[in-house]
């Protein structure tokens, strides 16, 4: 019996959908519980420096361009194509490329949902230090930032030694 879960599209597609749902699922659950728990709250607390607010996002990357999200959704899915294109096309990926690969994508497919269903990304996560605050974002931007940070240290670092062969 074949295991629709062998072999690097399998995985990457397992990495993807445990992204995207997981992605989804926060955002449902902050944009329902958080009025519903703290309805005049604008921002609920939880640590020192990590708050929930809801806000949404009309733009791209920070906000820019706000009222672009066709532009935005267009561009999402020409990039999740462009990515599924250049993995299938590549002779060796190894299992941390596939995971970073399928991090972006899970947050590109995480955010063209909101894009399509919303009109908007919902954001919820924000950061700060004392007065000064991180754009608020979501768990799909942060899986396409991660993603892109394992994808720049595989390209920077150097790739482990072969084992030597009898013949070397």
């Amino acid at each position: 019996m074949h295991n629709r879960l062998s072999g690097p599209y399998g995985f990457l597609s397992l990495v993807v959908l445990s992204g995207a749902v997981l992605d989804q699922a926060s955002k449902w659950a902050a944009f329902k519980y958080i009025p519903e728990l703290h309805p005049h709250a604008d921002a609920v607390k939880l640590t020192f420096f990590l708050n929930l607010s809801l806000s949404r996002n009309e733009g791209g990357v920070f906000g820019v361009l706000k009222g672009g999200g066709l532009l935005f959704a267009a561009l999402s899915v020409l990039a999740i194509f462009a990515i599924l294109w250049l993995y299938a096309r590549s002779e060796r990926v190894s299992t941390v490329t596939t995971i970073a690969l399928g991090g972006i994508l899970a947050g590109a497919v995480g955010n063209l949902i909101d894009r399509v269903c919303y009109g908007y990304v919902r954001d919820f996560i924000d950061l700060h230090i004392g007065a000064r605050h991180w754009p608020t974002f979501n768990l799909a931007d942060l899986l396409i930032c991660v993603g892109a940070g394992i994808m720049v240290l595989c390209i920077l670092l150097p790739a482990p030694p072969r084992p030597r062969t009898p013949q070397d």
